[in-house]
């Protein structure tokens, strides 16, 4: 199973509802206008191959830390809204900032991230403003299904870096999520080889499940950890 990434294109009835759903149970992710499954990621031409572990937190099981409630209560004052995904002039010049802020690789053109504008998106996506009065400090999208959400992308203003920005708009698409009557949020993934992205653990490792593609099910995090993933990626996946 240590083969090339697994892609599907969308038919005319797009990737949503049960469709995205069923896709994401699967481990399957967004990339751009498609989805996509692998077991191990590159994060550069010179880098060797790294696990993936796929995640996703069982929003009834959340019961936020400490530090989730810090970062609410100094979030408090900002505004948020939610609505439709676009893609404006004010957010682009936000995720400038962004990506030069970040120390490490990513898109470095927030439309190349997300989706070609000259074609349909076939996603039913969304997305979290987070404003200080009239200033724009942090974009979130994510794209719903019938019973799931998937968080796709987060970028904030490097000067508010001490407001955990990137965490206060997981913890707002827990709760939309939640609001809708969904029963699960797709985070993405984690890596063994890497802490990079352990800030998806966030904001209660007790409710986050990691999907074992062997068995095709999802287990808790709890139950499995890091050493035990990374046995199980080279001794049952390469």
């Amino acid at each position: 199973m240590f083969g090339p990434p697994v892609y599907y294109t969308a038919d005319e009835s797009g990737f949503k509802g049960p469709m995205l759903d069923a896709l994401l149970s699967n481990g399957f992710y967004r990339m751009q206008h498609h989805v996509f499954t692998t077991n191990h990621t590159q994060f550069d031409v010179n880098s060797y191959m790294m696990p993936v572990i796929w995640l996703r937190l069982e929003l009834a099981k959340v019961q936020e830390s400490k530090s989730a409630q810090k970062i609410r209560k100094k979030c408090a004052k900002l505004q948020v809204t939610i609505k439709p995904a676009e893609i404006t002039d004010e957010i682009r010049h936000l995720y400038s900032l962004y990506w030069e802020f970040v120390p490490f690789s990513t898109s470095e053109q927030c439309d190349e991230y997300l989706h070609d504008a000259t074609l349909p998106n076939p996603f039913d996506s969304w997305m979290i403003e987070v404003r200080d009065h009239e200033r724009l400090v942090a974009v979130g999208y994510f794209d719903k299904g019938l019973n799931s959400i998937a968080g796709i992308l987060n970028f904030f203003d490097p000067e508010y870096q001490s407001y955990s920005l990137g965490k206060f708009l997981i913890l707002c698409k827990m709760d939309h999520a939640r609001a809708i009557g969904c029963s699960f949020y797709y985070t993405g993934y984690i890596s063994t080889a890497t802490e990079k992205f352990d800030y998806k653990l966030f904001p209660d490792i007790n409710a986050i499940e990691v999907f074992l593609p062997l068995e095709k099910h999802w287990v808790p995090y709890t139950n499995y950890d890091k050493t035990m993933l990374e046995q199980y990626f080279f001794n049952g996946l390469v």
